[in-house]
């Protein structure tokens, strides 16, 4: 589910300079600094693995994961056992303060020198060092914590949802105040994770600062009615509601996913703490501060929605209701004015699928030659011409089966690429002509690393072009050469 405010665009005249720096700021601390984790954690499991650990500490390892209902299980001899072992830093505190109920005495000095090598490999990864440890909570972890991520589509997606929303609230609150608050949302968020459950371990992630911005948007906009894109299951669209209600909305869902999503490792009660010091820290604002709020940036209204943006949003949820005849005729209305736009396009072609499948050999030849086709309609495309027969095939126009040898050196498909050389080499009488496709074949090889293919195309490219130059100079000789008995 996804439900975003969309009623403000960026206004380049005060670009929201602290929330371009924020974003920044993760993205290379994830490049540069994260980038290790890995190679951290390898060099970690070696030595645990090296040392004998496994099973060494596996009785222990089992009475923990009893205790704390790890959502996932593994036997010893799961080649990714200390994987898992590793990279639970919980694990580290069981062991340090139970050690003497599984390690006996006479193997504890060979056993501690060896984990605590094991843990100070690990704890230079970035979760160890600056993760908010729920057992040890420091004022820099309060902070550090917002700033790291579990990986790519955990970075993208807070950083897609904080662009959304943030731009709005720095332009309302001002870049300092955003600054204050969004930082101080990130705290409320970390100390209300730890507060409900001390036991969870360590929480990374600016999801909780994000929610205490989309907290923030909702009540600066308070009962205004502005506009919301939702996505929920396969419906979307856009909704106008009073911004204020929204935040209910978003607190109940949390509790929702928090009280029903057994084994996530989502921190819903961080994204509920993010929530809560957000809306606070405005709502307090608004009360002892009226100039702390820019009302001429909120009462602005928006500027007019780009009409193609609308129609398409409406296409999109008659397809998400299924409502395809209706898609259909919007469809027609949005192609008679744009009739090569690649998005309606893929619509069109998966229309076309579920409303008319007897025509769809007819569209894919129709659309052969014309621009904006989508990948997925291009391997339809080859795909139909598979099934040709030989003499439909030839029947091709050389229009059609020029553009689709392009597009399937486009998509990847070599041996579409070829057939259609070879038929489109039968029918050209210019060698020159087939030495340019012959080259595009041969380049693409190339940058495909397809040596053996490469040279063939390439020496064919080279001969083609070579006798096109032979016949050229035959035919000057001849227009050069002077008649017998001129003098």
């Amino acid at each position: 589910m996804i439900i975003v405010p969309v009623e403000k665009k960026v206004d380049w005249k005060r670009p929201p300079l602290v929330l371009i720096s924020i974003v920044l700021l993760n993205i290379l601390i994830f490049v540069f600094y994260q980038s290790s984790d890995n190679f951290a954690l390898g060099d970690a499991v070696g030595v645990y693995e090296d040392k004998g650990l496994v099973s060494q500490e596996w009785a222990a390892f089992k009475a923990y994961s009893r205790r704390n209902d790890l959502p996932y299980e593994f036997d010893q001899n799961d080649p990714e056992a200390a994987w898992y072992i590793v990279a639970d830093g919980r694990f580290d505190r069981f062991m340090r303060k139970n050690h003497r109920h599984y390690i006996a005495p006479e193997d504890y000095s060979r056993w501690r020198a060896a984990r605590d090598r094991v843990e100070d490999i690990s704890s230079t990864m970035s979760a160890r060092a600056a993760g908010l440890d729920t057992a040890e909570i420091t004022p820099f972890t309060l902070i550090s914590h917002q700033f790291l991520h579990g990986g790519v589509m955990h970075l993208v997606g807070n950083m897609v949802f904080l662009i959304l929303t943030g731009f709005a609230v720095e332009a309302a609150l001002g870049s300092l105040r955003f600054l204050g608050f969004y930082l101080l949302s990130g705290v409320g968020s970390g100390l209300l994770f730890a507060l409900l459950d001390p036991s969870a371990g360590t929480l990374v992630g600016a999801s909780g600062a994000i929610s205490g911005v989309m907290a923030m948007y909702v009540v600066v906009f308070g009962l205004r009615k502005i506009q919301f894109f939702y996505w929920i299951f396969v419906f979307t669209g856009y909704i106008r509601a009073a911004a204020i209600i929204m935040l209910p909305f978003y607190i109940g869902f949390e509790l929702y996913k928090y009280f029903s999503d057994d084994g996530s490792n989502v921190a819903y009660t961080a994204h509920i703490g993010g929530f809560i010091t957000g809306a606070a820290l405005v709502f307090i604002t608004q009360s002892i501060n009226k100039s702390g709020i820019d009302e001429t940036y909120v009462e602005a209204k928006p500027k007019e929605v780009d009409p193609f943006a609308q129609a398409l949003t409406k296409l999109y949820a008659l397809v998400a209701h299924c409502e395809f005849k209706r898609a259909w005729e919007v469809l027609k209305q949005l192609k008679a004015k744009y009739p090569n736009k690649t998005v309606l396009v893929e619509i069109e072609y998966n229309l076309v699928r579920a409303l008319h499948p007897q025509k769809l050999n007819d569209y894919l030849l129709h659309r052969m030659d014309k621009p904006g086709n989508t990948r997925p309609l291009i391997h339809a495309q080859l795909k139909a011409l598979e099934a040709y027969s030989e003499e439909k095939s030839t029947s091709l126009s050389h229009e059609k089966k020029r553009s689709l040898f392009e597009n399937a050196l486009l998509v990847g498909s070599l041996k579409a690429a070829e057939n259609l050389f070879r038929l489109l080499r039968n029918e050209e009488e210019d060698p020159l002509a087939v030495a340019v496709l012959a080259r595009q074949i041969s380049v693409y090889c190339q940058n495909n690393d397809l040596q053996d293919k490469r040279s063939e195309y390439s020496e064919l490219a080279n001969r083609l072009a070579q006798s096109d130059v032979n016949r050229i100079s035959r035919v000057g000789d001849r227009v050069q050469e002077k008649p017998r008995g001129a003098f």
